[in-house]
């Protein structure tokens, strides 16, 4: 009996910690209907990649971007509305600095501390 309690107490602390822990991105505009969050970060060199999720009431969108830390720069490579899995590299946009107040500001911001 006290193997299966505890058989069972492990079972659940192992699924509880594969449970992915979405991280919500600090905001400094607060008039923002959307939402987002971190889903992934990966690093190579000074780039960061990240997966993010942008939400609302009613939508959800998937998005990759690259950072650049020590420039502060940021780079949008993709997005789709229905799987992280499925950003397609081919909405690529330029490097920028993105301005003070935007989310992108705010992302750089969270993931270069």
């Amino acid at each position: 009996m006290i193997r299966i309690f505890l058989s069972l107490i492990m079972a659940l602390s192992t699924y509880g910690a594969q449970k992915s822990q979405d991280i919500e991105i600090p905001r400094t505009a607060y008039k923002d209907i959307y939402k987002y969050y971190l889903l992934e970060i990966g690093k190579q060199a000074t780039v960061n990649y990240v997966v993010l999720r942008r939400q609302s009431f009613d939508t959800i969108l998937y998005i990759k971007a690259e950072i650049n830390c020590p420039s502060r720069y940021f780079r949008q490579i993709g997005y789709n509305a229905k799987s992280a899995r499925n950003i397609p590299a081919n909405n690529l946009t330029e490097w920028y600095q993105p301005a003070i107040g935007t989310i992108e500001s705010d992302i750089v911001t969270y993931v270069c501390r």
